[in-house]
């Protein structure tokens, strides 16, 4: 049974009530941190209140909480795991992609110095490498965007 003292979910600030929201759908911390775009210390935090503040300390009774409060689906919305699933794994693309366009970038700006190129602005391939990174950095973030949207029902 969960016990709730002198506080609600009314007690929790906005992003109080989103950080409930993706840990009752089972996201961990680091994940909390990632889709939030927060970091891993302030998704801790956020999630230190909200136990606190309602006087839960099991992520299962978090998770009971915020199905009974309405926060979250209980699973009989519909909604196929299969899309979950496919949205982490479009996360884990974008993501590698991401990095791998900054590595690039990197690699390149490197390569430069290397040759004593210390500005390279004006460099064609550095624009090249610059947008990769731009656009690699756009569908990783639309990718969070829709795991997030998929995950909270406002």
């Amino acid at each position: 049974m969960i016990t709730v003292a002198k506080y609600h979910v009314e007690a929790l600030t906005k992003r109080e009530t989103e950080v409930l929201k993706l840990i009752a759908t089972g996201l961990s911390t680091k994940e909390i941190a990632r889709s939030l775009g927060i970091t891993f210390k302030t998704a801790a935090c956020h999630r230190s209140r909200i136990m606190a503040k309602l006087n839960i300390h099991q992520v299962a009774n978090l998770t009971r909480y915020a199905i009974r409060k309405g926060l979250v689906d209980a699973g009989e919305s519909g909604r196929p795991a299969d899309r979950q699933a496919e949205l982490f794994q479009q996360i884990r693309v974008t993501e590698a992609k991401y990095r791998r366009a900054m590595d690039e970038y990197a690699a390149f700006l490197k390569e430069r110095l290397s040759i004593g190129l210390d500005n390279p602005d004006g460099s064609a391939g550095a624009r090249r490498f610059r947008q990769a990174e731009q656009l690699a950095h756009q569908e990783y973030h639309a990718a969070l965007v829709a795991l997030k949207e998929f995950l909270i029902r406002e």
